[in-house]
């Protein structure tokens, strides 16, 4: 698996309070859905906990109309500013949605975070020129190229395919992250790399998303799929 395709590993509240560095040896980032945690935990515990695992943090704020599991409670953003501040360095990411106008993460532009600007549908796919007008309207932001993250909701193979093959068109002048949510969707995590997609998104308990697989699964699909033609052919003979 190439380098630039990176793991990211979804958590909430339960997750996290219960991971140990051995639990992500396989992961790149671990986002933390700060909807999916209690303001004491974040306030009062989250910075330790992260610090402990030693691994980029991509915070990430979805409302319970963009989600599709249950949040914890409402936040504002004085609720996060404190864990935010903690973590304001280039090496971590935030995640800001594309199709809304407000954020809970205050003057994001102006901080050192690498930010994933995000799209997500459940409903719905979306073509190449609905992307680029997406991508058009974003903020620039002080550090480093923002990354572009697609999730949508095919209602067909054909649709998967159009949807990836657009990806990595648009990867050509931007880094790009596509998702296919569902059944349909499971060659975009797991093959995502092969439309120049930069990240797929894994879970470590339960799923954050429509077709979110685990860790241990990917790894197993990647393997599967990349043993040499020795290997498979004496694993057929046994």
């Amino acid at each position: 698996m190439p380098d630039s395709y990176k793991i990211v590993a979804s958590v909430g509240e339960d997750e996290l309070r219960h991971l140990q560095k051995k639990d992500v040896k396989d992961v790149d980032v671990i986002e933390v859905r700060l909807d999916l945690f209690s303001r004491n935990y974040i306030q009062k515990e989250m910075k330790k906990k992260i610090k402990a695992l030693g691994l980029p943090v991509l915070f990430t704020y979805r409302r319970a109309e963009d989600s599709s599991v249950r949040s914890y409670v409402k936040l504002f953003p004085e609720d996060v500013e404190g864990i935010i501040k903690d973590f304001n360095d280039n090496s971590n990411y935030l995640d800001i949605e594309l199709n809304r106008e407000d954020t809970i993460f205050r003057n994001y532009e102006t901080l050192n975070y690498r930010i994933i600007y995000s799209y997500h549908s459940f409903k719905k796919s979306i073509l190449a020129n609905e992307m680029n007008q997406f991508i058009a309207k974003s903020k620039p932001v002080k550090k480093k190229n923002p990354i572009y993250k697609f999730a949508i909701t095919p209602e067909n193979i054909e649709e998967t395919a159009d949807f990836l093959n657009d990806i990595k068109l648009l990867s050509k002048t931007h880094t790009m992250i596509g998702i296919c949510m569902g059944e349909l969707g499971i060659i975009s995590r797991v093959f995502g790399d092969k439309f120049n997609s930069s990240f797929t998104y894994m879970t470590l308990g339960e799923p954050k998303a429509p077709g979110q697989i685990s860790v241990d699964t990917f790894k197993k699909m990647r393997a599967d799929l990349f043993k040499s033609p020795q290997s498979a052919k004496e694993s057929k003979e046994d």
